[in-house]
């Protein structure tokens, strides 16, 4: 086999793992009601299903990512997939919720090897001036996934079982592997001969362990709770111990000299941030349009739908717009349409289904803008464990900006619902909206972040090189 077709095979089993991760995301949340019917759980336990997800998926992305430059990446990616479909199966298979938990656990545990591994091995597959066709693709894989999962979710789930949202992983995972087997060289691949830094590694899964728990269950146990505040401290804690051991270890589990490269830092900033601001509009819009609204779940699905597809189109444009606009303009234009598409949301009329579906499209464009680009921003020109390390923190970053958008802004919907007297559907519908209303200045604000990336001949000039 030639040499491109192999980095085109590989580029697509790179792709494979992406979008079984992202739709693993947003496939189960439509399904979440069948599934507490039919393990008979309530509401709290639910949420496990997904918090337990979250938490494994931050807390291992680093150290499992640093295995892969000790291991070999196409070793591990391999074994992230195999992981990923084994999880896969055990929920799919479940009767129990223990099961399930543990299926989620596991499954978790092959996605935070999986996304940063991909975007890291189909980086650097190809040469620096080419990186931008491949986050083009990785990109629109993440933007299909996410567009396909609610309303796959929902159909399966009506027409199967919720079990098939899960076994619908194992067609994709055995295609994915089969594709790795013939295109990434797993035998002659070689290793990165240098200890293992467990205590950064134990450190690191801790501080993020804290941090998400802390940030999940604020909500529920009060932001002024001792158990949320322990958590914070802990968390805030075991980051001081992991730069203090980073530091002073021969081979760092993620090497500081990351946070010295500006557009990295910059690029992980904006990807919170984009992050944060796309889930206040995805996860609680649905809410708005069903209990609200009196919507049925497919017909929320459908208003959304405009906003995922904008998300897999622009995606994938955004990452082959940088070479045409420059980064500062990509990442200018994105954060100016999720700014549009809050003010949007708070001064149209919310009972007309084109006034919701154009303010989310918009916000869907905005983030599609960002999304691509920002992996290959934060690689920059990096290579070896630095090009790891920078998917890896990236994506942690982006997991916590999830995590971040989920619960302030179910505590803001809360505290909105809470200092309602009475409880009309127009006064409910301000609540939802006036949360939107807040973050506008802040959104504005954060248009300044532009400035911190390159200029459109600077970032050429660089590539040239």
């Amino acid at each position: 086999m030639d040499k491109k077709r192999r980095k085109i095979l590989s580029t697509i089993a790179m792709c494979l793992g992406i979008f079984l991760v992202m739709l693993d995301t947003t496939i189960m949340n439509i399904a979440l009601p069948a599934i507490q019917q039919g393990l008979k759980v309530n509401t709290s336990q639910l949420s496990w299903t997904l918090n337990v997800y979250t938490i494994i998926f931050a807390s291992f992305t680093i150290p499992l990512s640093r295995l892969g430059e000790i291991f070999g990446r196409n070793r591990m990616y391999l074994f992230g997939l195999i992981g990923f479909g084994i999880g896969s199966l055990i929920a799919g298979m479940a009767n129990s919720f223990t099961f399930l938990i543990l299926g989620r656990a596991v499954s978790s545990i092959g996605a935070a090897i999986l996304l940063p591994l991909a975007n890291t091995i189909g980086i650097s597959t190809w040469n620096v001036d080419q990186r931008f066709k491949v986050v083009a693709a990785l990109g629109l894989t993440q933007g299909g996934a996410a567009a396909i999962g609610p309303t796959l979710g929902g159909l399966i789930t009506d027409t199967l079982s919720w079990h098939w949202i899960f076994l619908i992983n194992i067609p994709i995972v055995i295609l994915a592997v089969a594709l790795s087997l013939i295109s990434l060289s797993i035998n002659s691949e070689t290793n990165v001969h240098v200890k293992i830094d467990w205590w950064g590694s134990i450190f690191s899964m801790l501080a993020l362990f804290f941090l998400t728990l802390g940030i999940i269950e604020g909500r529920n146990w009060q932001w002024t709770n001792i158990k949320t505040f322990g958590c914070f401290i802990s968390s805030f804690i075991f980051i001081i111990v992991f730069l203090e051991i980073e530091k002073h270890v021969v081979s760092p589990m993620v090497n500081l000299r990351l946070f010295r490269v500006g557009a990295f830092v910059s690029s992980s900033v904006v990807g919170l941030l984009a992050q944060f601001f796309y889930i206040g509009v995805i996860v609680m819009m649905p809410t708005f349009f069903t209990r609200i609204q009196g919507k049925t779940e497919f017909n929320a699905a459908l208003i959304l739908l405009p906003m995922s597809i904008a998300v897999f189109c622009f995606g994938g444009l955004g990452s082959l717009l940088i070479n045409k606009l420059g980064p500062r303009m990509i990442v200018f234009y994105g954060l100016v349409c999720l700014a549009l598409s809050y003010y949007l949301l708070t001064v149209l009329n919310a009972d007309k289904v084109i006034n919701m579906s154009l303010a989310t499209l918009i916000c869907g464009i905005g983030f599609g803008i960002i999304s691509g680009p920002v992996n290959v921003l934060a690689a920059s020109d990096l290579e070896g464990d630095l090009l790891t390390a920078s998917q890896s923190v990236i994506t942690v970053f982006r997991q916590i900006g999830s995590v971040l958008g989920v619960s302030i802004f179910m505590s803001m919907l809360n505290n909105n619902l809470q200092n309602i007297k009475f409880k009309t559907p127009q006064n409910l519908s301000i609540a939802y909206l006036k949360m939107y209303k807040f973050w506008i200045p802040f959104l504005v604000l954060s248009l300044l972040l532009s400035l911190c990336f390159s200029k459109k001949q600077q970032y050429l000039n660089k590539l040239s090189k």
